[in-house]
């Protein structure tokens, strides 16, 4: 019987809290979690371990979300990746800036349960 490879997604988030709250409810998914607490170790562990989805923090000491994903865009294997916002703020200014950065959609925290649930399954990382 041939093993089904796990999906990998990456979590980026300078604040310890908010990347355990994300990492337990990915956790009941069958999905490989990697992490990272700054926008150098993501764009790292991106480029290393092509995670089939990434959730970024708007908000990290070295660059934004939305200044990795741009990096990440540049790449043409992260050209069609799923690459979400993570943000507490919900203002037009930080919106506009992941739109045009080309994430493909933002989660607000508090990240509810089923709105990761609704994401993994919007971009096909369980069924």
């Amino acid at each position: 019987m041939q093993k089904v490879a796990m999906k990998r997604i990456l979590i980026a988030d300078d604040d310890f809290i908010s990347l355990e709250v994300l990492k337990a409810m990915l956790s009941r998914y069958p999905v490989e979690i990697l992490t990272a607490m700054t926008g150098a170790d993501a764009l790292q562990q991106a480029l290393d371990q092509q995670p089939a989805l990434l959730i970024l923090d708007y908000e990290m000491p070295d660059f934004t979300g939305a200044d990795l994903c741009i990096k990440l865009r540049q790449n043409a294997m992260f050209a069609t990746t799923p690459i979400v916002a993570l943000t507490s703020h919900q203002s037009p200014n930080e919106l506009e800036a992941c739109r045009n950065a080309g994430m493909n959609q933002t989660l607000h925290k508090p990240v509810a349960p089923d709105a990761i649930e609704q994401l993994l399954r919007g971009h096909h990382i369980i069924t």
